[in-house]
């Protein structure tokens, strides 16, 4: 069955007034590509993407070569299809150690280009877990090239970053525990830098006003998830941020939080819970051991939503946000040392185990296989008497209000439903195996990053699955009703890469399928800056180690 077909079916299941909207609606097509030559089933090749409208190239992050990639997409006509692109490398590591010897280069995370396409920057993180990052800024150049402006030190660990407009640069510094947690460890405070590209000077905004008893209460009153005697300026970890109207809203994942930072004043205005998804009335598939699609309803269990990537956009003078809740646990540390740390919490209901809180079950639930739940009792902000598992595998729009947020609308179980129909043989399949039903219980799809842009007066959301693969696209211009346009996912699930074979105990357990492989980073493209003339969108494949250019229309 094709494509096309298989849609259909997927259509059949939605409202008339949800089917109305398809006769106009445009679709995903991939035109080109790009392979860096690399992959690996752990994912870290071609992650983040930015593209600069002005030169005509993408600029993309390889975690694996340390390296960033420019692709030159100006030979791109609109007109054919599978068309590989060529990239030239850019040693930036190489240029910060000869521009600043004393600073000791990590890896670079993410890359971000400002609006009117003149500038670049990147993101460094130190070698020293718990040393400040950097973040350089490059003059982009006619042919793709890049000339180095400065750099600026700004929290610790920068893990995304994004232009607030021509000369305002923002990072989220994660600061995150690696060596795990105990005495004499460092846990490194999280953070938001706010820099200026003109004058290369930077503020470090920490979460302290939130480190008082009375503040600290009234987040874990709101539902904001804290581990236990923690203050949350050392807690929190902002994993990405979105832009609109002078504010910055972060993720802050492991907290399953937003926080509303204003720009100029460089201070917190409020941190709001992203909220749950709840099982008990939306369906998920949690039973990874029947090789097959059968959601059901539990009743005491929820996803913490968890969001990584986030975007916002603007209708009728009201600000939303869109994010992936993806889910994310809490590793750290050497797994043999005392300092180590998992707040993943694995009940295999076949071998007789119940859920953390005792009221799921097989004899209650017909379960037969492992799920992955959230260790809740090292944290506050939970109900004791409720079971949680990672993520959410959904998309949500919240409206911004004035204090905090208010939940618009949830794609529920729409990324398993819609999944299944299409690739019922690979349902639930890893990133790094492909094998149905794999990943049921724990994060499902695991919606990874999400951006939104305009077509002809519509906006849409573009949702990437990390584990499945492909990316969702949704009609939000009613957020409300926010509606499925279209899903593509350019993967070959039943092929394996030569050399990409790991083994376990002699078997086959890891390995790395063709096609496009585990999308992170997107960027969108209007049809008028676009070097085809339609709207596009890139996506970086962490797995795979490819980029892949879809055409809108």
């Amino acid at each position: 069955m094709n494509r096309s077909i298989k849609l259909l079916s997927v259509f059949a299941a939605l409202s008339a007034a949800a089917l109305s909207v398809f006769a106009s609606t445009p679709t995903m097509h991939k035109s080109a590509y790009y392979n860096a030559g690399q992959f690996n089933t752990d994912g870290g090749v071609m992650e983040i993407i930015a593209y600069n409208s002005t030169n005509g190239y993408a600029y993309a992050v390889n975690g694996q070569s340390g390296l960033l990639t420019a692709l030159d997409l100006n030979a791109l006509s609109g007109n054919g299809s599978d068309i590989r692109l060529s990239g030239s490398d850019i040693d930036v590591k190489a240029i910060i150690s000869e521009y600043d010897p004393d600073f000791d280069y990590g890896d670079m995370t993410s890359v971000a280009v400002s609006p009117d396409g003149t500038l670049l920057a990147v993101a460094l993180q130190a070698e020293g877990y718990a040393d400040k990052g950097y973040v350089a800024v490059f003059d982009c150049l006619p042919d793709g090239s890049v000339v180095l402006r400065g750099a600026v030190g700004c929290g610790v660990q920068p893990d995304m970053i994004v232009f607030a407009d021509n000369n305002t640069i923002l990072t989220a510094d994660e600061g995150e525990p690696r060596e795990g947690y105990g005495e004499g460890i460092a846990d490194p405070a999280g953070s938001v830098s706010v820099i200026s590209a003109d004058s290369l000077s930077s503020a470090v905004v920490g979460f302290d006003d939130f480190d008082s008893e009375s503040s600290r209460n009234a987040l874990i009153e709101d539902r904001v998830i804290l581990m236990k005697n923690s203050l949350p300026s050392v807690d929190f970890e902002p994993e990405y941020i979105a832009i609109s109207g002078g504010k910055a809203y972060i993720t802050l994942q492991e907290a399953n939080a937003i926080a509303s930072l204003d720009i100029a004043e460089k201070r917190f205005d409020w941190i709001w819970s992203a909220g749950f998804e709840d099982y008990s009335e939306v369906p998920v598939d949690i039973d990874k051991s029947d090789d097959a699609y059968d959601p059901k309803t539990y009743g005491a269990l929820s996803g913490i939503r968890m969001p990584d990537g986030i975007a916002a956009f603007s209708i009728d003078g009201t600000t939303y946000l869109v994010t992936a809740n993806e889910g994310d646990a809490r590793e750290w540390g050497d797994e043999d040392s005392p300092s180590f740390y998992l707040n993943e919490d694995e009940r295999d209901f076949g071998d007789g185990e119940s859920s953390p809180s005792g009221l799921l079950s097989y004899q209650n639930t017909g379960i037969d296989g492992k799920v992955v739940f959230f260790r809740s009792d090292d944290y506050e902000g939970l109900d004791e008497n409720m079971d949680y598992i990672f993520g959410g595998r959904s998309f949500t729009v919240y409206a911004v209000q004035e204090n905090g947020l208010a939940e618009v609308f949830s794609s529920g179980d729409d990324f398993e439903a819609i999944t299944a129909e299409l690739y019922p043989e690979f349902f639930n399949a890893s990133n790094d195996n492909a094998v149905l039903d794999d990943r049921s219980g724990k994060k499902g799809p695991e919606p990874e990053s999400v951006t939104t842009g305009l077509i002809d007066g519509n906006c849409y959301a573009f949702i990437a699955l990390e584990r499945t693969g492909g990316v969702m696209m949704y009609d939000v211009t009613v957020p409300e009703q926010s509606v499925f346009v279209d899903y593509l996912n350019p993967r070959d699930f039943r092929s394996v890469i030569a050399g990409s074979e790991a083994y376990d105990d002699g078997e086959l357990d890891k390995w790395v399928t063709g096609g496009d492989v585990a999308p992170e980073g997107l960027a969108f493209t209007n049809a008028d800056v676009s070097p085809t003339g339609k709207t596009a969108l890139l996506v970086a494949n962490e797995v795979s180690g490819t980029v892949s250019y879809y055409e809108i229309y």
